[in-house]
């Protein structure tokens, strides 16, 4: 346990910090604030610092707020084998942190693959989560197929990035230069970068991955040189591959989750999407996330709205953070 010694938001070290057992691994998160909890989930590549511009500003409203490394990343447990990452593993750390924590009902907000994780945690455990907050990311419904049969038909050939980090160079790769990966990661998923600068989640035969990102010059306006250092000390020690193991899992958790098929989240619901998010844009004319986000309100019966925030990409929470803020704390009060 640290105490915080900071109030620079980009200071890690100005946190509170915890550890929990959690289903036979340790959990890292952050905590501030006393009252109803509210647990802050990252996507890749982030950590639980993807949500220090939010973290004192929901606390300060009245929130006990917790943002985990989830497992695989930062200072949480990395479990070698694949397994350890399907989505019913996800939901169950959040499950036991929660109960760590000793409570009893909680509001997820989720970011990315943060999302996903909150959609079904809301779906198997009603009883648990009385709301979801959900940016970036539009949960998908368990489809009849597995997901990656499914893309690699569709595409034909052609890389696309779900793939891509399922193999086994792509952990040498990142690694060999994991700042600019980073850097380029965040930067070219972001509303800061020109419409040819982008990320494209997919691509030509002859092309890579590190030909879909832009590692800018200059470091984008919402991203510090002390965030970023931060982000890679973190992966540079932990490394990339337990969070790349996320990707490997998803056939297998589409495996194990038959039993959600048909389920509707029935608890208010919230989703943010940043305008410019490349990752919502149709790719050789395929619109890989529109049937998703055409279903929220299906798979959702209590959306309490939709949106889009302007000049955001991906990472509403690091572009647009009093934003963020704003409607996460709207969501809460209303609920």
């Amino acid at each position: 346990m640290t105490s915080a010694s900071s109030n620079d938001v980009d200071d890690p070290d100005g946190f509170h910090h915890r550890h929990a057992n959690v289903n036979g691994i340790t959990i890292h998160y952050v905590e501030e604030g006393h009252g109803p909890l509210v647990v802050l989930l990252h996507g890749f590549p982030f950590l639980w610092y993807l949500w220090r511009h939010q973290i004192r500003a929901v606390a300060a409203a009245g929130y006990r707020v917790v943002a985990p490394d989830q497992r695989g990343y930062g200072q949480s447990s990395c479990p070698e084998k694949v397994d350890a990452y399907d989505i019913t593993k996800l939901v169950g750390d959040v499950v036991g942190l929660v109960h760590a924590l000793g409570e009893s009902s909680a509001v997820l907000v989720g970011q990315d693959w943060g999302s996903p994780v909150a959609y079904n945690a809301a779906l198997m455990r009603p009883d648990l989560f009385r709301g979801v907050v959900m940016t970036s990311t539009p949960p998908q419904a368990r489809g009849p197929r597995k997901p990656s049969s499914i893309l690699r038909e569709v595409l034909k050939g052609k890389g696309y990035y779900q793939e891509y980090l399922t193999r086994p160079e792509a952990e040498k790769e990142i690694m060999r230069d994991l700042r600019g990966f980073l850097l380029g990661t965040y930067y070219s998923t972001s509303g800061a970068c020109n419409d040819d600068e982008q990320w494209r989640w997919a691509w030509n035969e002859g092309e890579s991955f590190f030909d879909t990102i832009t590692v800018p010059k200059v470091l984008p306006e919402y991203l510090s040189k002390r965030a970023l250092d931060y982000y890679v000390f973190e992966f540079q020690r932990a490394g990339i591959q337990p969070a790349l193991n996320w990707y490997k899992a998803i056939d297998q958790g589409w495996e194990n989750t038959s039993f959600l098929d048909g389920a509707v989240v029935q608890q208010p619901a919230l989703f943010m999407t940043g305008e410019r998010d490349p990752s919502l844009k149709p790719v050789f004319g395929i619109d890989r996330q529109g049937p998703a986000f055409a279903s929220l309100t299906k798979n959702f019966s209590n959306v309490r709205a939709i949106v889009r925030i302007s000049g955001a990409g991906h990472m509403p929470p690091e572009e647009t953070p009093q934003i963020v803020t704003e409607k996460i704390l709207q969501f809460l009060r209303a609920i």
